[in-house]
């Protein structure tokens, strides 16, 4: 942990990691030709600023709404440093990818309760059941997409996202030879969220009737809004409780999870997670204890 109090998180993007902190967001990337990028961009949360977002329940909105912000822009910028050199995609395959993943998404939040409405059987158990299946969906396409080349690659940046900063909260030096002791899950990895998005549904969807397709979209796309809301309480206490019964019971299923999200780095990828970690730690701390390790990178202003 800092010696500021500042916490850090992250995640994978392509051919790089993000690492962000509530006084901003870094991304490093390296680029075709072998080169790191790196980025800052200066961000107050929303749940860290006046208003509603924090709240306790709202603020779980407020922190999906900053994962998705902040997640897209950096997918954007990694997109952009990554395939500089190569043509821009046409506007009909950017409407088509849109189209794709607003389709998928649509047939993920409504499917399995359109087809658990097959059974014949009563209004809980069919909510029990949607909880269940959407939790099996999830799961296995992990596990599917997990088998291609760029998945993998992915899963490498995971782990050295997750290595590079359990080093720095254990107060070591961001050598290469120190971070690879880590271990590659983390207990505060956004993965146990998949875990936990079985469980509140396995809560609440049982409470909502069966209903036409619009209906049942629209209820289970508000339904990701009350499981955002529950869970950010659930995690805030279980990293307040951590070591206790109530943490390992909510902490452990992330970590399995975590068995196929994230991989064994190389010393590469390291030193591209160490990048956006150092490069986020200087501009949140106004420090530049780290700067030797911003040697030799790049930087640019904008995606």
């Amino acid at each position: 942990m800092s010696e500021n109090d500042i916490s850090y998180g992250g995640q994978a993007v392509i051919s790089g990691v993000l690492i962000q902190s509530p006084k901003g967001w870094s991304v490093a990337v390296r680029n075709q030709n072998n080169e790191i990028v790196k980025f800052f961009k200066e961000r107050t949360p929303l749940i860290r600023r006046k208003g509603i977002f924090t709240l306790p329940l709202i603020r779980g909105i407020g922190a999906l709404v900053d994962s998705l912000y902040v997640g897209y822009q950096a997918l954007t910028i990694s997109d952009e440093i990554y395939y500089a050199d190569e043509p821009e995609p046409s506007t009909l395959n950017k409407i088509l990818n849109y189209l794709f993943i607003v389709s998928f998404l649509s047939i993920l939040i409504a499917g399995p309760r359109l087809l658990i409405d097959l059974i014949d059987t009563d209004q809980t158990s069919k909510g029990i059941y949607e909880g269940l299946l959407r939790g099996v969906i999830v799961v296995l396409y992990i596990y599917v997409i997990g088998k291609t080349k760029d998945a993998q690659e992915l899963f490498e940046f995971h782990g050295a996202e997750h290595m590079t900063i359990a080093a720095f909260e254990d107060k070591r030096n961001l050598d290469l030879d120190n971070i690879k002791n880590y271990p590659k899950e983390h207990i505060r990895c956004g993965t146990a969220f998949i875990f936990l998005i079985v469980f509140v549904s396995l809560l609440t969807l049982p409470f909502i009737p069966t209903l036409n397709i619009l209906l049942t979209l629209l209820t289970r796309i508000l339904h990701v809004f009350v499981v955002a809301m529950i869970s950010y309480e659930i995690l805030k206490l279980n990293f307040k409780f951590t070591g206790s019964l109530f943490s390992r019971f909510f902490s452990t299923p992330g970590i399995w999870m975590q068995k196929m999200t994230t991989k064994i780095p190389s010393e590469e990828q390291i030193e591209v997670a160490r990048v956006a970690m150092a490069n986020c730690i200087k501009f949140s701390e106004n420090t530049n204890e780290l700067d030797q390790y911003l040697d030799n990178t790049k930087e640019v202003s904008n995606g």
